[in-house]
């Protein structure tokens, strides 16, 4: 297949929308797919990605957050000339809003059929920034683009029911994946627990990799860490909210390790306890799921879609959102039993190695098949008769996230 795919984000920028979209276009190359990667451009962006011409969208950084750039709403004469060019069979928006505009006007204005995936709450984050007023218009605006597509995307249960009951029509799940390879327990490194420990490698240590922005609600860690004795927590990422994270912690035993990346990142999350995070708002939660795949559990709201990936009292804990008691009593737990510390170590080591990359890129594959077979039939086609066990898996009326 001949693949457009327009991404909001992409390299060198990473996060876990950066890290599903990577890992899948290696598997649709070497199943001998062809694609033109679409993004907004920025200093370091690549020309190329596994063989694949990236052209950079002209964009502006975000002055709340410069790392975070946002191309114009349309499409060039040299980017239409790309597109016509290379002849998608198919073009696959990922979390449209800005580039997104212009690439569901090109699709429909071109009669090329049009997947949209579902990956960023941009409301959720509009509402934390203190812009209430407008998360009516951004629902409205996301409900306006992704329904022109013939098939969305989300990437957690919880997403696709939660859009479903906002009108998005034609959802389906594309499953979670992690390299279990890379992230794996045999990482643990006892000179990067004592860095990550500041030298108390004998306490409790948490873990959180993130970006320190205000929606991932790191600062609710603190009474955690107040509230148990001989327990520290290790920060991993960069972000807006830095300096207010350093005043908030002040006094506290923690550590800010900055930005990881690599094998400095999968020794991290190996040489810690347990991963934590508070945040409601993960469409997915990729970094629970690397945090397990390296052989420890996770301590995480049950919001979002975390719940997909951590089985409470087996792999972690699932806290009822805004609840620092929940946070605290697992963390106890934990810190006060080793065996319990080691049985949850190993099942979620276990449970995170059933999550492929390449099972989900070959249900994507499977998607975007059914799209080109059923176009240019009516949108409303269901997806979910496919014949394949991929994508028979992905009806979620069960409640359960299916892995092939």
């Amino acid at each position: 297949m001949r693949i457009a795919l327009a991404t909001e984000t992409f390299l060198p920028h990473v996060d876990g929308i950066v890290t599903r979209l990577t890992e899948t276009i290696k598997f649709l190359r070497h199943y001998g797919d062809e694609l033109l990667i679409l993004t907004p451009d920025r200093p370091g962006l690549p020309t190329e990605y596994e063989g694949s011409r990236v052209l950079g969208i002209t964009s502006r950084a975000w002055p709340q957050y410069p790392d975070i750039y946002l191309a114009v709403p349309w499409l060039t004469t040299e980017v239409t000339q790309s597109l016509r060019e290379f002849q998608p069979d198919l073009i696959h928006a990922a979390c449209p809003a800005f580039l997104g505009t212009g690439v569901v006007e090109y699709a429909h204005r071109n009669h090329l059929p049009l997947v949209g995936s579902y990956h960023v709450q941009y409301a959720e984050y509009i509402r934390r920034y203190r812009m209430e007023p407008f998360v009516p218009f951004v629902w409205w605006y996301l409900r306006h683009l992704h329904n022109q597509a013939q098939l969305n995307l989300a990437t957690s249960t919880q997403m696709v029911r939660e859009l479903r009951g906002r009108g998005f029509a034609h959802m389906k799940l594309w499953q979670a994946g992690v390299d279990a390879a890379r992230f794996h327990p045999e990482k643990r490194d006892p000179a990067m627990r004592l860095r990550l420990s500041d030298g108390h490698s004998e306490d409790l240590l948490l873990i959180v990799v993130a970006r320190l922005a205000r929606e991932k609600m790191i600062d609710q860690i603190a009474p955690v860490l107040r509230a148990l004795p001989g327990t520290r927590l290790a920060i991993v990422g960069d972000g807006p909210a830095r300096g207010a994270l350093e005043e908030t912690f002040a006094g506290l035993p923690v550590h800010f390790a900055g930005m990881l990346r690599g094998e400095d990142l999968a020794r991290a999350y190996a040489s810690a306890d347990a991963f934590i995070l508070p945040s409601t708002t993960e469409t997915l939660g990729l970094v629970a799921l690397e945090a397990m795949a390296a052989g420890i559990p996770a301590i995480v709201a049950d919001a979002g879609g975390l719940p997909d990936l951590v089985v409470p009292g087996e792999t972690g804990f699932l806290v009822p959102p805004d609840q620092a008691k929940g946070f605290i009593d697992a963390a106890r737990m934990l810190r006060d039993d080793s065996a319990l510390l080691r049985r949850m170590s190993e099942a979620a080591r276990a449970h995170a190695s059933t999550f492929q990359w390449e099972v989900t890129a070959q249900q994507l594959r499977t998607y975007y098949a059914h799209v080109l077979d059923r176009w240019p039939q009516p949108a409303a086609e269901d997806f979910s008769t496919s014949p394949t066990a991929a994508t028979k898996a992905t009806d979620v009326s069960s409640g359960e996230m299916a892995r092939t």
